[in-house]
């Protein structure tokens, strides 16, 4: 039996062998295609508007065109965060480079984070969807008018942007200004440079995005828990779900300004104090991370699967899922219907650009922030390179409301150098001027009305498209030779001497 126990023993030693091989390349494979994954998006950017037989843009090469300082990309696949990555610099003047751990402003994303978290305490019994919010106020009371004598403003109405309530955005309170406190947002009394936030459209009758409404949850989240803003989501939220670099601080506190972003304007210039203070927490004050936010992507995928009740329930999670005035549910966008729905937002502060967007019944999803006030154009690109990568249906097909809508293929109309010098110049209404400008034989709009810079793409002699698919340029000539006039979507733009 010894002689046979030690004839085994070779054997058994090359199984093991074996068995740590086979392992080693099923893992060495994996990850040799997800380096081939991240290369096919990093490499196939694509604008809604696409010429015929041209390129997809690459992503280091497209963030130095649109002067987007820093982007951190977060992908989610079957229910677990696949990979993640950061690009470019989160402070530009430091040569600090964006790492996972880079905390971005999500601006707007706040909202639906917020809303997860009140959603929570009405399942706990502290508040109910459908009661007038002024039972959960304490020291405020939201002005009643003409417009709530029949209907009320509730929770899930602001949670939908159905409310009827004013302020649709902030603009937040560069570095030395004074920060209003709460109830003077509110108010809107200084110093606070919102105006006051008000009843002045009967409650659920119209869809109207409303970040006022979301400063009227904080207050009634504040009010009935007795804690701090950011503590309450931090208990709340953040520690159940592992959200670590995550924090509605504002101002942000030492502890994380290690981690943040200095946001960036259009021209690609920091912003003074590196970013804006945002005292409206819910509505704009989220500071975190894709892969951060992943997780609650994440977690709102398994609750509405049933497969995660940490937060809220199956039952609450479908209610949260649900379109109200076919726009919102609470707290996200929807878009799409049935097996291909998508729950979304995105942000805008002053220096950054952020988006997510998630299958409501798979568990895939992408979360892309930036330092930039031209993030925009970037992350909708970004998005259909990840899209078409993985094969998902993360397009509108509508083209309305969101920007990432399935690219068009368009033929592009050649124009001599001199019908170019003919549309090149300055053009202007009241209130508003940009130029038109051309560099190696391409046409560009500057400054665009979000953006840094935009190309248009000529269809014909008289007609253009910008890159981002939103807005259509008509030329008006002058004896058909010179350019006077460009028309865009009913406006007129004279061009100037």
């Amino acid at each position: 039996m010894l002689i046979l126990n030690l004839s085994l023993r070779p054997n058994r030693v090359y199984h093991s062998l074996f068995l740590w091989l086979a392992g080693w390349c099923q893992i060495t494979l994996a990850q040799t295609a997800l380096s081939d994954k991240i290369r096919q998006v990093e490499n196939n950017l694509l604008p809604a508007i696409v010429v015929e037989g041209e390129q997809p843009f690459n992503l280091t090469d497209r963030m130095k065109q649109l002067k987007v300082a820093g982007l951190s990309i977060a992908v989610i696949k079957n229910g677990k965060v696949e990979w993640t990555k950061g690009y470019g610099f989160a402070n530009r003047e430091e040569n600090r480079p964006v790492n996972e751990n880079t905390m971005f402003q999500a601006a707007s994303i706040s909202k639906p984070v917020a809303a997860l978290a009140a959603l929570h305490w009405v399942e706990k019994g502290r508040f109910s969807l459908d009661q007038p919010v002024n039972t959960y106020l304490k020291d405020w009371q939201l002005p009643e008018n003409k417009y709530t004598t029949s209907e009320k403003v509730t929770l899930r109405r602001i949670m939908s942007h159905t409310a009827g309530l004013t302020v649709h955005g902030f603009r937040g309170y560069a570095n030395g200004e004074e920060i209003p406190s709460l109830l003077q947002l509110l108010n809107g009394e200084k110093p606070a440079n919102s105006p006051a936030v008000v009843p002045d459209t009967v409650p659920g009758s119209v869809f109207r995005y409303s970040g006022g409404g979301y400063t009227v949850l904080q207050k009634a989240l504040v009010d009935q828990l007795n804690q701090p803003f950011p503590v309450l989501m931090q208990e709340t939220v953040f520690s159940k779900i592992g959200m670590p670099h995550s924090s509605y601080e504002q101002p942000l506190s030492d502890r994380f300004r290690p981690f943040a972003a200095t946001g960036y304007q259009l021209n690609g210039q920091a912003i003074s104090g590196n970013w804006h203070t945002y005292p409206e927490m819910a509505a704009a004050g989220l500071w975190t991370t894709p892969s951060d936010l992943a997780r609650y992507v994440i977690e709102i995928q398994k609750s509405v699967q049933g497969k995660s009740n940490r937060l809220i329930s199956k039952k609450m999670a479908d209610q949260m899922m649900t379109k109200h005035l076919d726009q919102y549910g609470l707290g996200p966008m929807m878009q799409n219907e049935g097996d291909s729905m998508l729950f979304i937002h995105g942000g805008t502060n002053n220096g950054f650009r952020s988006l997510y967007a998630a299958q409501v019944y798979h568990g895939n999803g992408v979360v892309i922030m930036t330092n930039s006030d031209n993030g925009f154009t970037i992350i909708y690109e970004l998005l259909r390179s990840v899209s078409k990568a993985y094969g998902w249906n993360f397009y509108n097909p509508k083209g309305d409301g969101w920007n990432f809508y399935k690219p068009t293929v368009v033929r592009k109309h050649n124009l001599s150098a001199e019908q170019i010098h003919r549309i090149v110049g300055k053009y202007s209404m009241p209130d508003y001027t940009f130029d038109i400008v051309q560099t190696n034989g391409k046409l560009y709009l500057q400054p665009h009305w979000d953006k840094a810079v935009m190309e248009i793409i000529p269809e014909n002699r008289t007609r253009f498209l910008d890159r981002d698919g939103q807005y259509r340029l008509d030329m008006i000539y002058e004896n058909n030779t010179d350019v006077k006039a460009i028309k865009v979507y009913g406006d007129v733009f004279t061009r100037e001497k």
